[in-house]
């Protein structure tokens, strides 16, 4: 499987679904992420991608 962000190959536990993703955060800023919010119903992002964008959302959110 390749991330949708990085496209780098990622094993099967290494990545989160749309329907995960969205399914853990009440974030809304994380949700309207444009990376997050262009998934598709098959994207699949690795986690540290997630962690990238959480922390790339939260930086943006103190400013």
């Amino acid at each position: 499987m390749n991330c949708f962000v990085c496209g780098k190959k990622k094993q099967d536990f290494e990545v989160w679904s749309n329907k995960l993703v969205i399914g853990i955060t009440f974030d809304s800023d994380f949700q309207k992420n444009d990376v997050i919010s262009n998934m598709t119903e098959k994207s699949i992002i690795c986690h540290q991608c997630i962690i990238d964008i959480q922390r790339k959302v939260n930086a943006e959110s103190k400013s």
